[in-house]
């Protein structure tokens, strides 16, 4: 009786270790946790194929702008129905009342609803991914 007590004790323990050791996905700008339902994750795939996630738009861009990964391209996620878009598929508006997780931010919204949004929410202007430079970031 004494070795199946263990037994069950030593996989209780298997588990509760395996459990607190899981990885939770991180910011590669500003390491804060990705919450994988979030509607503001974006993320950067690389030549090789590989991605790399970010909490946010405006992490995705400084990291997509600063030259230090091989981005092949950028992905954000439409504000309006959430699809995942390339970043040269939409407008990223600044200003308004629709902040991210981090507080202002870079909000992707699909050309046709950018004159929508910016009434509706009280925003300042729409940029497209050419114009945000690293440059224009840093004003932002």
């Amino acid at each position: 009786m004494k070795l199946s007590r263990r037994s069950v004790l030593a996989a209780l323990a298997f588990v509760a270790v395996s459990s607190a050791c899981k990885k939770e996905e991180r910011c590669k700008t500003c390491g804060m946790r990705i919450d994988p339902a979030s509607p503001w994750r974006a993320e950067i795939e690389l030549d090789g194929g590989a991605k790399l996630s970010f909490d946010t738009p405006r992490c995705a861009l400084r990291a997509f702008r600063s030259g230090a990964h091989a981005a092949k391209r950028l992905r954000v996620q439409d504000y309006y129905d959430r699809a995942w878009l390339d970043a040269a598929e939409v407008r990223f508006v600044v200003g308004g009342d629709v902040v991210g997780p981090m507080g202002p931010d870079l909000v992707p919204v699909a050309p046709g609803r950018v004159t929508k949004f910016i009434q509706d929410h009280s925003a300042d202007r729409a940029y497209s991914l050419d114009e945000l430079t690293a440059a224009a970031l840093e004003k932002l």
